[in-house]
């Protein structure tokens, strides 16, 4: 399975837009994004200005976002979810982490409906005991789910990072 180009992008925890791009890469078109850090806003709003980025709307709380107006306007939600509640490099508190934006989420994909949803967190999420509450709750969405873990260093460069890469497509029961 791959995607086309051509694919309308909702980005979730945009941060300073690095996601974004490595979306353009592939062809896709953002049409909205949601970031809560305003220095990060900035940097959108300043991508946008110069040129490097199109211009789409910014939302500030994804805890407030609405996605079902982009219902059939969106074929890619894609979201890197807060990390530091599946951290082993943290308290790793999962679903008791204020922080853990998992809830809105799959909230926001329940509403949208895309195509694909394209998830990106910590490879700490496999073995923090959540990793199985994200899969049903695709699964109760409509979705099937593949994963990986890729890391810089398995593109090259010379530090690891590592990350677990989450592919969510509609199933076909």
């Amino acid at each position: 399975m791959g995607f086309e180009e051509g694919l309308n992008e909702l980005a979730l925890f945009a941060g300073a837009g690095g996601g974004i791009l490595g979306g353009h890469l592939l062809g896709w078109r953002t049409v909205c994004a949601v970031e809560k850090a305003p220095y990060r806003r900035e940097v959108l709003l300043r991508r946008q200005r110069d040129g490097v980025l199109p211009v789409f709307p910014i939302w500030d709380d994804v805890r407030t976002f609405d996605g079902e107006p982009w219902s059939g306007l969106v074929d890619v939600v894609s979201a890197g979810f807060p990390c530091q509640p599946f951290s082993v490099a943290g308290k790793q508190r999962g679903a008791d982490d204020e922080r853990n934006g998992w809830p809105d989420t799959i909230r926001i994909i329940r509403q949208v409906q895309p195509r694909f949803a394209f998830l990106e967190n910590v490879p700490g999420l496999l073995s923090s005991g959540y990793f199985g509450r994200v899969l049903g709750d695709l699964a109760e969405a409509g979705y099937d789910a593949v994963w990986t873990v890729l890391g810089a260093d398995d593109a090259g460069a010379p530090h690891r990072r590592k990350r677990l890469w989450i592919l969510a497509y509609p199933n076909e029961v």
